[in-house]
């Protein structure tokens, strides 16, 4: 069964932005340009999640989202806001309480996907509990145990032997140049390539 999303915005833009992120057959996208309309059918359509833009004409999204959380069957649903970034801001109404997150338009459609997706999963809880249950931790001893910890130990063995014979190799070739310089004409003109 997919999810209702119920998008309350002027804009034909942010309708066919929602409409394009949450795709069928996961979700089911309800449009309005007023708040009016979204009050009117919103009991019918039990959302999975609103989102409102705070300047609607007629009844704002902040009378809009008082009104939907006063609704029986609507006081846990998921509600996000869409503020315009070019607004100015009033500090009696910036970060509306009814809401559970406030973006800021224009929004990254991806990023509104990814909101509500997380708000309906915290409402909703998991869709499946885990097949098998979490082992507890092994002990101490339980990992000494272990053949991985002597893997560990050859590994560490076989990079210190590596290191050793890098070192060896590299002493003896500086050992020859130098001793080719040393007998060259006296002059210290250094080793010939």
């Amino acid at each position: 069964m997919p999810y209702t999303i119920v998008v309350a915005d002027p804009s034909p833009s942010v309708q066919k932005a929602a409409q394009l992120v949450f795709t069928e057959p996961e979700f089911r996208i309800c449009a309005f340009e007023d708040g009016a309309a979204l009050l009117a059918a919103v009991d019918g359509l039990k959302p999975d999640a609103v989102v409102v833009s705070l300047t609607l004409p007629g009844r704002d999204g902040y009378e809009l989202g008082r009104a939907l959380r006063s609704r029986k069957g609507l006081e846990a649903v998921p509600l996000v806001g869409l503020r315009g970034g070019f607004e100015g801001l009033d500090a009696d109404r910036t970060v509306p309480p009814e809401y559970d997150e406030v973006l800021a338009k224009p929004f990254d459609s991806e990023r509104l996907a990814a909101v509500v997706r997380e708000l309906i999963a915290r409402k909703t809880g998991p869709a499946t509990l885990p097949e098998e249950p979490v082992p507890p931790p092994a002990s101490a001893e339980a990992v000494r145990r272990e053949p991985a910890a002597g893997l560990k130990d050859w590994v560490r063995a076989e990079l210190v032997g590596m290191e050793r014979e890098i070192e060896k190799r590299v002493r003896a070739r500086v050992a020859a140049d130098l001793k080719e310089w040393m007998s060259g004409d006296g002059q210290g003109s250094g080793p010939k390539e």
